[in-house]
This record gives structure tokens, C-alpha cells and sequence, in this order.
């Protein structure tokens, strides 16, 4: 496993943190970033100067899923944050989700905007409908902190994609919840993925009952040309339409071959 603790962005007074801007002037947490070569310079620099970060763990194990176990387990605090290599947190992150901790909760991540013009215009649209932080389909582990402990009895499968749905179904069944919060200011600097791949994930594992699928595609066809809108471009219907598109084909293909 290829773990590197990256010790010299923090200085070692950052032990017991001082400074007023968390939510419990003791705690700490150490930060996990699962990367195929290096986090974004800009996120390792905001984490160097956010208050009552622990070290910094980079992980580039594949798969994603074993990789995020195996980094959270090299933690020493009892709260992890895992935070992808493509986003970027607002400083006083630590201060707003800290503060969200409770007896009974055992992941806490927030709504992340995408710098993606597209998907944003139609994360904007879904928001005027629904909260985006109560979408029971979108844990938001590209930016979260859980219970360290929670990865110790923790064994999924090889995922990448849907991996998220996983832990969070695995969360919820050892009796915590994984909260999200609203917009706080985390920001998702990555791009899309091959959505067939996507589409096979989440039927080969289950990660949508029949009735999420259903509302999920529902709305993605309801909301795509309203997005477009917003945006002022048919590129933007184009793009969303062929995502949903390679989403239905993956999903197909795998109950096909499911029934071989």
C-alpha cells in the first residue's frame, strides 16, 4: 500500500489546536486524500492553514474502497475527514462540520458545488425542488469526516465507482447516521465519469432499489432542459442527456447479464 503521511504541511504545535475556529478547541482531525498521482496543490495549502488538522494522509491504493479503509485505519484521531485530490474547502470547514458531531452520527459530509457549469445548472434546479443535503442518493464522500472506528469491522468490495452508496448503507446498518449538511463551501473541481461504468456499478451492487432508479431518472429527464435553460446552452442538454443516457445503457447491460 502506498501511504505517504505528508508531516511537513503541519507544523507539530497543531497536536492540541488553540485557536478558536473549531468546534471544540481539543479536537483534531487527521485528513485522508485517496489520489491517482498528487492532491491540487491549493487543497494541501488550505489544509496547512486550517485549524485542529491532524496530518495528512495521501493513499494512492486501488481500488478506492480498500484504499479509504486502509488510510482511515493509519489515522490516530477518532474523527477522519476523507477528501478527494479534486476539491477544494473553505478554511473554517472543520469549524461548521465539527460542530455537527453526536452520539449517534457516524458521517457528516456536506453539499459540494461542481465547477462544472453543467451538472451545477442542474445541481441549481434540483435545489429549488429539494433540499440537495436531503437527497438520500448523494452521501458526498468526496468530502466528509467519520468515526475511525467505523472502518475497523468495515470490508467492501473492489469499488470505484458507487462506493460511496456502500459505506454509507454499511454506516446506516451498524446503527449511525450519515448526515449532510448544506452548501458550506466545499468545491468539486473534478469531471465527469464514464457513466455505463456507473450504470453497472450501482445495479451490480445494488445501490438503487427500483424506485430510486425510477425517481432518479424521472427527475434527471425532467430537470436536464430546465438546466439547459438556466445555462442558456443546448450543450448543456446535450451533455446531461448523454450522462443519463450511459447511465440507463450500464444499468441495462449488467441486469442482461445478469440473466445469462
Amino acid at each position: 500500500m502506498q501511504v505517504r503521511k505528508v508531516i511537513n504541511y503541519l507544523s507539530a504545535e497543531k497536536t492540541l489546536c488553540t485557536m478558536p475556529l473549531c468546534s471544540d478547541a481539543n479536537i483534531k482531525v487527521d485528513f485522508v486524500i485517496p489520489t491517482r498521482d498528487k492532491p491540487n496543490d491549493a487543497l494541501l495549502h488550505i489544509l496547512e492553514h486550517m485549524p485542529c488538522a491532524g496530518q495528512i494522509i495521501i493513499t494512492r491504493e486501488r481500488p478506492l474502497s480498500i484504499a479509504r479503509k486502509r488510510a482511515v485505519l493509519k489515522a490516530k484521531t477518532e474523527w477522519v475527514a476523507m477528501v478527494d485530490d479534486d476539491m477544494l474547502l473553505p478554511k473554517n470547514w472543520l469549524q461548521q462540520v465539527t460542530v455537527k458531531i453526536a452520539p449517534n452520527v457516524g458521517a457528516i459530509g456536506t453539499v459540494a458545488v461542481h465547477k462544472n457549469k453543467d451538472v451545477a445548472a442542474y445541481d441549481r434546479v434540483v435545489g429549488t425542488v429539494v433540499k440537495l443535503n436531503k437527497i438520500d442518493t448523494s452521501p458526498h464522500i468526496n468530502n466528509i469526516i467519520i468515526r475511525r472506528k467505523l472502518m475497523e469491522n468495515y470490508n467492501p468490495p473492489s469499488l470505484f465507482f458507487g462506493e460511496d452508496q456502500y459505506l454509507k448503507r454499511y454506516v446506516e446498518k451498524v446503527g449511525y447516521i450519515w448526515k449532510v449538511l448544506p452548501f458550506l463551501g466545499a468545491t468539486h473541481l473534478g469531471s465527469s465519469k464514464n457513466y455505463v461504468t456507473i450504470g453497472i456499478a450501482y445495479r451490480r451492487y445494488g445501490h438503487f432499489t427500483v424506485f430510486q432508479l425510477v425517481r432518479r431518472m424521472i427527475a434527471r429527464f425532467i430537470f436536464t432542459p430546465f438546466a439547459a435553460i438556466i445555462n442558456l446552452s443546448f450543450k448543456t442538454f446535450e451533455y446531461l442527456s448523454k450522462l443519463n443516457v450511459e447511465f440507463i445503457a450500464g444499468w441495462a447491460k449488467e441486469l442482461v447479464a445478469e440473466k445469462l
